[in-house]
């Protein structure tokens, strides 16, 4: 740590520009060429190159001719330096070939809904050159928000929508609830009157989420808050799995049983009541905008996942 603040004390006494220079006269191999090409006189570059050698062992370049040559150190040195300044140069200039990062945030189960999506459509596109990362959604609300106003993420998927005047957060993406159980259930098949679900046992999800604290509160209205819950998580996949070798009920956005149907051996049960909709947002900070680069990703994003789900509420 000690080490790491010395060298930036340093760092903050040298003179980068005079890398620059150094660059210039290394790639031209010409103080005239690399006078042009900086907008400078070549006695400025001639003092630069000077300066620099005051900080090294080497002449860094020397007579050869009627031009210069680098010496052993100045190529060692080049070596060095050269995919810094790249970096450097790429973060501040509007380059086509240069790759962006896009970081999304979201649970688990929306990332397999919505990311691969995402992923096809951003990298099959020789225009669009992005790297894209995606971190998991912590349970802190607040702590959500500020992954946009903060720059830690671009863009949320979140089954609620953020209220903040610096972020947009649109809805993409709406869906049924449907009731699930394994095939192999002994008493569920079909539809299913009301009365005779309020003595199954359910698998239930633990996030502590506004939205579906508010589903929970609406099905102990419709079944009695008395129900059997058997099984907990925070996982939809892992309730599904469970679902799959018991006889519990539990209910899951329509897409998640279609998904997965198959490969945990479920059926869906049609219900007398009207379970709702399962509706996904997109936030992004309004600070985008300014940022032209991530403001065509992101509307990248919003174009495909449109397309692709035509349930969404326009």
């Amino acid at each position: 740590m000690f080490e790491h603040q010395d060298s930036l004390k340093s760092l903050r006494k040298f003179d980068l520009n005079l890398l620059t220079v150094f660059e210039a006269v290394y790639f031209y191999k010409s103080v005239s060429k690399a006078a042009d090409i900086l907008g400078m006189t070549s006695p400025a570059v001639s003092q630069s190159i000077q300066r620099l050698r005051q900080y090294f062992p080497d002449p860094l370049f020397i007579r050869d001719g009627k031009g210069i040559s680098a010496t052993v150190f100045a190529d060692s040195m080049h070596e060095n330096i050269k995919g810094s300044l790249s970096g450097i140069i790429d973060i501040f200039a509007d380059k086509g070939d240069s790759i962006r990062n896009l970081v999304i945030w979201s649970d688990p189960h929306l990332a397999q809904l919505l990311i691969p999506d995402v992923c096809s459509h951003l990298m099959s596109s020789a225009k669009i050159k992005c790297r894209i990362a995606h971190n998991l959604l912590p349970e802190d609300p607040i702590e959500v928000e500020h992954a946009l106003l903060y720059h830690k993420a671009d863009i949320i998927f979140d089954i609620v929508p953020i209220y903040n005047s610096a972020i947009e957060s649109e809805l993409i993406y709406s869906e049924e609830i449907v009731m699930v159980c394994g095939k192999n259930h002994p008493r569920m098949s079909g539809e299913v009157a009301t009365d005779c679900i309020r003595d199954e046992r359910y698998t239930t999800i633990t996030k502590n989420r506004k939205k579906i604290n508010e589903f929970r509160t609406k099905i102990d209205t419709l079944l009695g808050s008395k129900r059997t819950v058997s099984f907990a998580s925070p996982s939809l996949i892992t309730a599904l799995a469970v679902i799959e070798k018991t006889n519990d009920v539990g209910f899951f956005p329509e897409s998640m049983y279609e998904k997965f149907k198959d490969i945990y051996n479920l059926k869906r049960l049609d219900c007398e009541v009207d379970l709702g909709t399962y509706e996904i947002y997109m936030s992004y900070s309004k600070k985008a905008q300014q940022d032209k680069a991530l403001l065509d990703l992101i509307n990248k994003v919003k174009e495909v996942l449109i397309t692709n789900n035509t349930v969404v509420h326009r």
